[in-house]
């Protein structure tokens, strides 16, 4: 059943349909015709995918991102960062890591990040003689961070999937994602050395000083936001809706030119688009991996892996080669939902911590966002800044190796993922 239910899969997206259409389409036809499950029960599984609470969280915090964005406040919060180390070897690269690592903690958005940082980054960059490969391959990468960093978008949708806490999610992201960042960060200064570019003019203690307290009210946002998270002042459902009104109160005070009809209209459309977008999605995947666990295809994958005489890593390293494949060519809430229901019970078979798991399983879904020829990032740098695509894809080439690296330290290294969990 799990070969037929990808074959009409693949048929139906090499025919044009959407992928939550292929999805739904092939989940419903393995459940109808192979199944014998009613079809109001079939349809049903549209409404339950997105019926859980902890799902809300994702259009708040996606309208947290897309407000910040258009609104100014992003704008502040790069010109800090940009002061600060933006005039040391490979500064302006680095200084577009660490503030998309920033940006990440702000909107959990990857490409709401992608927009916001480069549009005041890139040309920076190109100005000061980097190329353009590397200035559009560093934004897309950095970009990804923002689903390691918590609130991460993923995150939400893992935690929902496989029923643990996301705050506990939340929590074992961080030290990854600095960890990430860190390793992306040296990546951009190697390889800005090569571009021989111009040094940015030193910032005076000043200009630091005075961008440092424009930015403040951005910067607290994680702060408030995650630390009323782990101190339960609120829920991560909540902790989305308060960003929100944050963002909305700091943007009137501080940034009130940019504080417009216009603007707000644009955040909110993306959001809904972008909300709308998951959702699908969320439906027709819940509709493909339902019809699979009906037929019992994660059991007997449990059984069989549990049979195997191989060692739990190993096992471990083919789903994350597994995951890699498929980033080449399918977008990652897909990618979730088609996969973590039949490979997580496997998975905790062989007796790995679900958290550790939901760690690895958010740096290969940030991996396939540059992974070619379908990753997201890819297409937003390209398509936002009217740049070939192939120029972009080289760009990032150097950076999907770091990502790589860093999930395979993450697989041998588990501490990493639970030290503050612990």
């Amino acid at each position: 059943m799990l070969i037929v239910g990808v074959i009409i899969f693949f048929i139906l997206l090499i025919m044009g349909a959407p992928i939550w259409l292929s999805l739904g389409l092939s989940g419903g036809i393995l459940a109808f015709v192979f199944l014998d499950l009613p079809f109001e029960a079939i349809i049903s599984q549209f409404l339950i995918a997105t019926d859980k609470w902890i799902l809300l969280a994702i259009p708040y915090f996606l309208l947290a991102g897309n407000l910040m964005t258009h609104l100014g406040t992003a704008r502040n919060m790069i010109g800090f960062v940009n002061n600060l180390i933006g005039h040391l070897p490979g500064g302006m690269p680095a200084a577009a890591v660490l503030t998309a690592t920033i940006f990440g903690a702000l909107s959990g958005s990857a490409t709401a990040t992608v927009v916001a940082v480069g549009s005041m980054m890139i040309p920076q960059m190109i100005q000061l003689g980097y190329s353009k490969e590397n200035s559009m391959g560093v934004i897309a990468s950095a970009g990804t961070l923002g689903q390691m960093i918590p609130p991460s978008i993923y995150m939400i949708i893992y935690a929902s999937m496989v029923k643990i806490d996301v705050a506990d999610l939340f929590l074992a992201g961080i030290v990854p994602g600095l960890f990430i960042a860190a390793l992306l960060i040296l990546t951009a200064i190697v390889i800005s050395i090569k571009d021989k570019a111009e040094r940015k003019e030193r910032s005076s203690s000043k200009d630091i000083m005075k961008s440092f307290f424009i930015a403040l009210p951005s910067l607290l946002m994680p702060v408030i936001v995650l630390g009323g998270i782990y101190k339960g002042v609120f829920t991560p459902t909540e902790a989305a809706a308060v960003s929100v009104i944050y963002v909305i109160i700091i943007s009137f005070i501080f940034n009130r030119k940019e504080f417009t009809k216009a603007n707000i209209q644009k955040s909110l459309v993306g959001s809904m688009v972008t909300t709308t977008v998951i959702y699908l999605l969320l439906g027709g995947a819940t509709l493909f991996s339902t019809a699979l666990t009906y037929a019992r295809v994660p059991q007997q994958i449990t059984e069989y892996v549990s049979a195997l005489s191989l060692p739990g890593w190993l096992v471990m390293l083919a789903i994350l080669a597994l995951f890699l494949v498929f980033g080449m060519f399918l977008d990652a809430v897909p990618i979730l939902y088609i996969t973590i229901p039949i490979l997580y019970p496997a998975v905790m078979a062989l007796g790995y911590d679900p958290i550790h798991f939901g760690v690895l399983t958010i740096a290969c879904m940030m991996i396939s966002q540059i992974t070619p020829p379908v990753g997201l990032s890819l297409f937003v740098v390209s398509g936002h800044f009217k740049e070939k695509l192939s120029v972009v894809i080289k760009g990032s080439i150097p950076y999907l190796y770091a990502l790589i690296i860093a999930t395979l330290v993450l697989l041998y290294v588990p501490w990493l993922s639970t030290l503050l969990t612990k």
